[in-house]
């Protein structure tokens, strides 16, 4: 075992007395710092108590099965032990370091520092310089290699390496390397160990010019969006074909600039954003000696728990696209600069000589409050209005459909739905097929699988949908199509008469709930105008196929709902005060229990169903807006003699009793058990 495993372990088994001994081991275990990459994290509320030094004893392990000449193997350990100190040590400690100007922002800069001054601190008869000098040299360089396989640094950041004559060169870099990756992921050494026995070629056979070009730099540091779907070489040629300024001005700050961080903390960000933070950041950089920055603050800043596992920020980061969305590419390339009282992107010198700078976003005491309040208000009935002074009060928002942390588990909810989806395949028909309100994408899955010879695609006019749309699509190889598009003008996004069939999958009730229509929202006009928009991009014997909710008649009816949970009741209070689709009313039939309208009743079973989790969202929408009859005498008075309905079905959605059967009880006025009413309603509509 190596000797520096050996105190480790020996410090597990509670020997303290080491730490005297070994420097290495003092500053990586006695330190309140946790200065570690978020990404291999899943959760910081379970990270371990010291993660670095977990870290460093796991690149030891890897060493220590090695296959290597002893005097290359302790090369390598006083390198592994040393290069993370600068990340640790306790606040006295680091406060000493700092002032004596380590760079322990830049962790290998720092880690190098304190190893020579460790180091100088001893006799000259235990020291043999030409080692340190090379081990200094190893410290100073530590990652570098793999960050330039990253896109982060530049190959100029390994020239000092090339300055080296030793023949072992190869062999010490190869397993140093190997020991760094493997500690952070086998997984991941094993993707770029070709890669970067290559780079080590290069550096022990002198070559000084292997510099990355602009667009090869960024695929690399766009690697986990690409992963998650983005086209990066789409996105990129579009940026140079729309803003020819734009590479140039990028390529030049590149050229001098070596990073830290930035996958960790700007994958999540679009193309677009990503672009944006780096104009912003090189206009602050213009005239300055800048040479380094650490996306590091930021990466800090913008991830938190939720529901137990490591998330984006989301509110946060929306404040943030906020920002960036206030003037285009071009607009910052000529010098214009986003004002947000809120919000606004900070690059802060991290030595004397304005060499190094961290990047991050400060946001205002008020913002800090908000979002602090509405992390918070997640843990309670508070979520849904900390949202929604969130929406009014910074406007961050991309469209009036987004449901922030609500949004994966929204789209995955919308993906489950599967059985009702391949009735609506059955129905579809023709070359020319589009998706309304597409979700999280499985109704186009369905399409395509059902109708291969057919061009599909979904139309959406929430920003965030089409965005995830397009990352899906790409990861998939999907056949599909998406666009931004608004369904009230149908006609101008895909043409007049040019589809064959239009679906409406749950999609009418959110256009009538959310989309002001004449100066009101819950207008029934807006469901005429999407039906007669419809109409006009379809083709003769064209189908529009609507799954959405339906009132139950007759509308006279009224139910009791008895409460089983303790919680149930006051739920329902709460729902009654907040939702906004129309006013219901009630009257109390027992401590436990509320008698109330058919429709109504309806209308608040089918989001108790949901629960906390969805409840900002559904206390804004009406589900159903229309009983069978109505709604049969809506389509044709919309229509008219162009239009036959084929169709019109209404039941009751399969899962619904399951989920209310332990929750409530359903009576009439008697008290007499009732079925729930119908939800849901499927119509196919043709086009004359």
């Amino acid at each position: 075992m190596l000797s520096s495993l050996n105190a480790i372990s020996q410090l597990k088994s509670g020997n303290t007395l080491l730490l005297r001994e070994h420097k290495w081991l003092k500053f990586l275990t006695l330190t309140k710092e946790k200065n570690v990459n978020l990404e291999q994290i899943e959760s910081l509320e379970q990270m371990t108590e010291n993660p670095v030094l977990e870290y460093v004893e796991r690149t030891l392990i890897t060493l220590d099965g090695l296959h290597l000449p002893e005097y290359q193997k302790q090369t390598v350990e006083e390198v592994l032990i040393w290069s993370e100190t600068a990340k640790c040590g306790l606040p006295h400690q680091r406060r000493e370091w700092l002032k004596k100007g380590y760079q322990l922002a830049i962790h290998n800069i720092g880690s190098a520092q304190i190893y020579a001054s460790e180091k100088e601190k001893l006799p000259e008869s235990k020291r043999d310089r030409e080692r340190e000098e090379f081990i200094y040299l190893l410290i100073l360089t530590h990652g570098l290699a793999g960050q330039y396989i990253r896109g982060e640094v530049r190959y100029a950041s390994l020239i000092p390496l090339t300055h080296v004559s030793r023949e072992d060169l190869f062999s010490v870099l190869y397993a140093l390397n190997q020991c760094i990756i493997e500690g952070v992921s086998p997984g991941i050494w094993r993707s770029v160990e070709e890669e970067m026995r290559e780079v080590i070629t290069w550096i022990c056979a002198g070559e000084t010019s292997r510099e990355q070009t602009l667009y090869e730099r960024m695929r690399r540091l766009r690697t986990n969006a690409s992963v998650f779907g983005e086209d990066f070489a789409a996105v990129y040629k579009e940026f140079v074909k729309e803003i020819p300024l734009g590479e140039p001005r990028l390529h030049a700050f590149f050229q001098r600039i070596d990073m830290w961080y930035v996958e960790a903390a700007l994958y999540d960000f679009s193309f677009e954003e990503f672009i944006k933070i780096f104009l912003l950041t090189e206009k602050q950089a213009q005239d300055s000696a800048l040479s380094q920055i650490s996306f590091e603050p930021m990466m800090k800043e913008l991830y938190y728990d939720y529901k137990g596992k490591k998330t984006v920020n989301v509110y946060k980061k929306r404040i943030i696209e906020s920002y960036l969305d206030e003037y285009s590419i071009e607009e910052l390339l000529n010098g214009k600069q986003p004002e947000n009282e809120h919000v606004q992107l900070i690059s802060a010198a991290l030595n004397e000589h304005e060499e190094m700078a961290g990047i991050y976003f400060s946001f205002s005491a008020a913002a800090e409050k908000l979002i602090e309040f509405c992390q918070e208000a997640e843990k309670s009935p508070l979520y849904d209005r900390a949202i929604v002074l969130l929406y009014d009060l910074f406007n961050f928002r991309k469209d009036g459909y987004d449901r922030l942390n609500n949004e994966q588990t929204y789209l995955s909810d919308m993906n489950s739905s599967q059985d009702f989806k391949k009735k609506i395949a059955d129905y579809a028909i023709g070359e020319t097929m589009i998706d309304i309100g597409p979700g999280g994408g499985v109704m186009l899955d369905l399409l395509t699988q059902y109708h291969p010879e057919a061009k599909i695609i979904g139309i959406d006019i929430a920003v965030n949908v089409v965005e995830e749309l397009k990352r899906k699509k790409q990861r998939e190889q999907a056949a599909w199509e998406v666009m931004q598009g608004d369904a009230l003008q149908l006609e101008q996004y895909v043409g007049k008469e040019s589809a064959d069939t239009i679906v409406f999958s749950s999609i009418l009730h959110e256009m009538f709930s959310y989309i002001p229509y004449e100066g009101k929202k819950f207008n029934h006009l807006v469901i005429a105008q999407a039906l007669k928009s419809s109409l006009k991009a379809l083709r003769p014997k064209g189908r529009i196929i609507i799954r959405d909710g339906i009132m139950t008649e007759p509308a006279e009816q009224k139910r009791i709902i008895r409460f089983k949970d303790p919680k149930g009741l006051s739920f329902f209070k709460r729902y009654v005060q907040d939702f906004e689709g129309r006013a219901i009313h009630c009257t109390l039939a027992g401590e436990d229990a509320v008698l109330l309208n058919v429709n109504d009743a309806m209308e608040f079973l089918y989001t108790y169903t949901w629960g906390e989790e969805a409840y900002p969202h559904e206390v804004q929408e009406q589900f159903g807006y229309f009983t069978p009859t109505v709604f049969k005498e809506f389509i044709k008075t919309a229509l008219g003699s162009e239009a036959e309905i084929l169709l019109f079905e209404h039941y009751l959605q399969e899962g619904y009793e399951e989920h209310l059967l332990k929750k409530i009880e359903l009576t009439d006025e008697t008290g007499n058990p009732v079925r729930l009413p119908d939800s849901t309603c499927f119509i196919v509509i043709e086009k004359n």
